[in-house]
């Protein structure tokens, strides 16, 4: 249904639909009540999922333009979504909260209180059967996830933490945090923390990794994104506004086209 596009949501609650090989005026595709903190499309449903600033999470049919199901979670926004399996996604809230949610009867499954302050950002790693999560309260939390047990409590940052990512081999998790600086961690040795990286001037928004693998990004709030090797984490390149024309406030998010 959307070929070549990319998805993004803002401020103003609208929902933006960007064509990726020409430079045209985005496509008003949705609109929430709300300031747009998350989103997840989901293709084979024709459903878009997007959490807002106050804890709204809306479940909204692409077809029929109608939003299908609105969950308030109180304390806090929806920061971040992530589809766990074919009926099943996910939301890491504001409150500290992961909740469960199963999109075909639009109901809550499970609460899981990850921590006392804000979920910031999370992965599921299918290769490990891990739910990991990038939180306020300066951790990052490793459950298991088929019992939801804890089993690997991960510190080091001396603030939130607010991005993690795990490399294509599943053997390094990088995170970010507002203390500008990037962590990587060893997986396979209970997330022994290897290298320390003073990486930005104010807060890291979002790491990713190239399709490729060879590459990273990382998008601070000193409105620069970064270009780091992803094998020994030098950094290659700095995107700025000053000499290539980039982003003139707080870069919030990263997607990489393929």
């Amino acid at each position: 249904q959307f070929p070549n596009t990319v998805l993004s949501g803002g401020g103003d609650g609208v929902v933006a639909e960007w064509q990726l090989d020409e430079q045209a005026p985005a496509k008003g595709l949705a609109r929430v009540n709300g300031n747009i903190f998350s989103l997840l499309f989901l293709e084979d449903k024709h459903l878009l999922c997007a959490g807002d600033l106050h804890g709204g999470l809306h479940i909204i049919d692409l077809i029929s333009k109608q939003e299908l199901k609105q969950f308030t979670y109180a304390d806090g926004a929806v920061y971040s979504l992530q589809r766990l399996s074919e009926n099943t996604i996910l939301a890491g809230c504001g409150n500290g909260n992961a909740q469960f949610i199963d999109i075909a009867t639009l109901t809550e499954l499970r609460t899981l209180e990850v921590s006392d302050k804000a979920i910031r950002s999370f992965l599921y790693v299918e290769a490990g059967n891990e739910l990991i999560f990038a939180c306020s309260d300066f951790n990052i939390y490793v459950y298991d996830a088929s019992t939801f047990s804890l089993k690997h409590v991960i510190n080091g940052h001396d603030n939130s933490v607010f991005a993690i990512a795990l490399n294509q081999s599943g053997t390094r998790l990088v995170s970010g945090s507002r203390d500008a600086g990037l962590r990587v961690w060893d997986v396979e040795n209970d997330y022994k923390q290897l290298m320390v990286i003073p990486a930005h001037m104010y807060t890291i928004n979002h790491i990713v990794f190239s399709p490729d693998s060879r590459l990273m990004a990382t998008a601070g709030r000193d409105k620069h994104i970064k270009i780091w090797d992803a094998e020994n984490y030098n950094l290659l390149k700095v995107i700025d506004f000053e000499k290539f024309g980039g982003h003139i406030n707080s870069v919030n998010k990263l997607f990489w086209s393929n």
